[in-house]
């Protein structure tokens, strides 16, 4: 179980949803697409690890370099806006953010973000 963050509830929503939404998009058309989300706690960091996975066609390499600057999409009706607001909430919440590809023997099997949280310095246990 991983420890408690400290954030904006409606701000860390609109980042899960922007985030699961643009994997949700990136395997449209393709059979068997799978998104997972899952948190990591890093004992030697202290901080919680969002991270959002997918097994769609990944980033382009030019896309990757500026995925978080508003209106760069590779969707047709995308307004390119999605990511840009997640690093905006990150940088709000001081979360580390990364993205990319997830490749296996040289072939690109979807992408992957992830948000590296600080944890809340004391915890209530109720």
């Amino acid at each position: 179980k991983a420890p408690l963050i400290q954030g904006d509830d409606q701000q860390l929503r609109q980042v899960i949803h922007n985030l699961l939404q643009n994997a949700q998009d990136a395997q449209e058309g393709k059979e068997g697409g799978r998104v997972t989300l899952r948190t990591e706690y890093s004992e030697t960091s202290k901080r919680v690890r969002l991270i959002v996975r997918d097994n769609g066609s990944g980033f382009p390499e030019h896309i990757l370099k500026r995925a978080f600057e508003p209106y760069v999409t590779t969707k047709v009706k995308g307004t390119g806006l999605g990511l840009a607001v997640v690093k905006k909430i990150a940088d709000e919440h001081g979360a580390r953010i990364d993205i990319s590809n997830r490749v296996s023997d040289g072939v690109v099997q979807g992408a992957q973000v992830s948000l590296s949280f600080a944890v809340v310095a004391y915890q209530h246990i109720q």
